[in-house]
Parts: structure tokens; sequence; C-alpha cells
């Protein structure tokens, strides 16, 4: 708007020097005096007013332009809005195509097929239980059928089973896995009956018994029961922890021949052994 204004203020001081403009009687009104427009106005008032004509020339060029490049503009915006408009309809077209072709029951048949799976696994899930409690049966039979052979190398004295060892020395230790590999422990004794009836078999030879104080000297217990055993036959100067000086003399063994009972060495004695079958004494 300023530059307009200011061209309008151009022309009229233009007009004004090549004397158009004359004031009235009033001061109020303005008339173009000319005697000779061809001589005041043609050459000079037209050179005077050309920069302000060739501005608006310019200035509608660039509107011109301006506007052409709107309307272009206006056409790529059209054009975009239009495949948007198509694409839309489009999604539109295959979400419904989509919508249609999911079953109208596909909730009812997931639930179904849930419910099948579960019971399948349910199915499974006992299957497997009575798979397992069949194992556990066959390995409970096959541990008898082993423990019935194991027991074969026992003989009965009394009431109970006893393995004797003649020939194998080993210490205490050892012959107690040795007694469990064979399906029982180290033996202790109930009464003289069966102490008598095994001191009967025993060679001039020393025999460990299942009889130990590990954790407080004197106080004994069997190994397999931890319970204290019932019957002893001691050496007149036994139970004796200072024969050898040693710390680890905790083990029973019996004497064959002489049958009386010995604390010596868990570790470092190496004798035979005598084996019960049983979970008694």
């Amino acid at each position: 708007m300023a530059k307009w204004t200011t061209f309008l203020l151009l022309a009229f001081i233009a007009l004004d020097n090549c004397g158009c403009l004359t004031g009235g009687q009033d001061a109020r009104r303005f008339v173009c005096l000319l005697s000779n427009p061809a001589n005041q106005c043609s050459a000079y008032c037209v050179s005077a007013l050309q920069p302000v004509i060739d501005h608006i020339r310019r200035e509608q060029q660039d509107l011109n332009t301006c506007e052409l490049k709107l309307n272009k503009t206006q056409a790529t915006l059209d054009r975009v809005e239009n495949q948007l408009t198509a694409a839309q309809i489009k999604m539109e077209s295959k979400w419904t195509n989509l919508t249609q072709a999911i079953p109208q029951d596909l909730g009812e048949r997931l639930l179904r097929i849930e419910g099948n799976q579960t019971a399948l696994a349910g199915e499974l899930q006992a299957m497997k239980n009575s798979t397992e409690s069949q194992l556990t049966a066959m390995q409970d039979t096959l541990s008898n059928v082993d423990r019935r052979t194991l027991l074969q190398n026992y003989q009965r004295i009394g009431t109970r089973l006893f393995y004797i060892e003649h020939n194998l020395y080993v210490n205490w230790f050892t012959a107690n896995e040795i007694c469990a590999e064979i399906g029982g422990h180290l033996a202790a004794f109930k009464n003289d009956q069966e102490f008598n009836g095994i001191a009967q078999q025993l060679k001039r030879d020393n025999y460990w018994l299942g009889i130990s104080d590990p954790q407080q000297k004197g106080e004994f217990t069997t190994v397999a029961t931890g319970k204290r055993p019932p019957f002893f036959s001691w050496r007149s100067d036994e139970p004796n922890y200072r024969k050898f000086g040693r710390s680890d003399e905790h083990c029973v063994y019996v004497h064959g021949v002489m049958n009386y009972m010995v604390v010596l060495s868990c570790f470092t004695d190496l004798f035979h052994f005598i084996c019960q079958a049983d979970n008694d004494v």
C-alpha cells in the first residue's frame, strides 16, 4: 500500500510540474489547464509517469506469474488429493473383502480349538503320569529282582540274612560301600545268638562291623539305623582309643575265633567285613 501511495504522489507531482493541475478559488477543487495537451502532457508528462507505468506492468506480470504458480500448485494438490482418495477407496475395498473373508464364527472356532488343546494337554499329562507310574513300577520290580539276585550271596543266620566277605581287605568306608552295592549295610547284631552264629563261620582274622562313633567317643551307632546297637562283645580293654596314638579310631571290627570287638582306624586299617541284608538294628 505504501508503494502505491508513493507512486500516485509522484504522478501528481509530475502533473503539477507540467502545469496540468491548477487550484480553484475555494482551494478545494483542482482542474487541469491544458493550452496544448499534445505538447504539455504527451511527451513530458508521459515520460514522467513512465516509471510508474513500468512498475505497474511489472507488478501485473509478477501477479500473473504468482497466479500461474498458484494454479499449478492447486492442480498438484488436487492430483494428490485424488490419489489419496483412490488409495483410501482401495484400502476400504480390501478391508471389506478381508472382513467378508473372515468366518463369522471364528471366535467360536478358536474357543473350540483352545478347548481341544486343553483336553489334549490333559490327556497327554495323564498318559505321562501313567507312563511314569509304569516306569516306576518297572524300576521297583527290577530293583526287587536285582536285590533278590544280590541276596543270593547272603546266608540265613537265625532270623536274618548276612554276608561274610573272607577274601577282600578294605578300610571301613569301602566295606560300607560294598555292602550297599550288594543290597545291604555293614552288620550289627541284635543278640548273642546272632553273634555266636556269625562267630562260628569267621576265620582267625578281623572283620569290619557297621558300628562306629564318629561324633563322640563312646556314642556308638549302627549304619543301618543310626541308633545305638543293642549288642556288644568288647575285648576287656575296649573301647580303647590310645592303642596306636591315632585320632581316627572310631570304627568297630570283630576278631574271629577270639570273638571280641575292637575299635580301630576307619581309614588306615584294612580288614574283611560282614554285611546284613535288612535295615534293622
